[in-house]
């Protein structure tokens, strides 16, 4: 079943209700907004694009630790302290390198969670009678989940372990 059909109302697999609607679109019996159940997994990275900024903090305390290893140098007339300064220069530009790296990684891993979890969960509806998730198309879940089950599923399946998460 594609997604425009699973627009309308559709039989619940559990009791067989019509009163359901998309998962995003879910409310309680207040009126409020239930918890989003795709933005909750996948939150967006936060600090991601400060890449340029962590390069320009790591050259500039890598500049700080060879002038000081210099400084020290002539000031205590330790000719050995400019090797450290520079040998600790560098350790600090290879450092800000590998987090800016893994700053990176990690921001399009997010990404990409954040948009098979939207493929996921686009054909999934809540069913107020049953307190379910449940997929119109039977696909990947044939039956009636409860919220908690559907959130492990998409989490799973965006790569987040369930122990990560609470």
């Amino acid at each position: 079943m594609r997604n425009e059909a699973a627009n309308g109302p559709v039989a619940c697999p559990g009791c067989q209700t019509r009163e359901n609607v998309p998962v995003a679109e879910a409310q309680t019996d207040r009126g409020e907004r239930r918890e989003d159940l795709t933005t909750k997994l996948t939150p967006a990275p936060k600090g991601s694009d400060n890449g340029c900024l962590h390069v320009i903090e790591g050259i500039l305390l890598a500049l700080v630790a060879a002038l000081a290893g210099q400084y020290f140098a002539e000031e205590r007339d330790l000719p050995w302290l400019t090797t450290v300064g520079i040998v600790v220069a560098v350790l600090i530009v290879v450092a800000t390198i590998a987090i800016v790296r893994s700053e990176a990684r990690d921001a399009r891993r997010a990404q990409d969670g954040v948009a098979r979890a939207t493929a996921l969960t686009a054909e999934a509806r809540f069913c107020y009678t049953c307190q379910g998730v449940f997929y119109p198309s039977g696909h990947p879940s044939p039956g009636t989940v409860t919220p908690e089950q559907f959130r492990q599923h998409v989490q799973t399946a965006v790569g987040h372990a369930s122990s990560d998460r609470p």
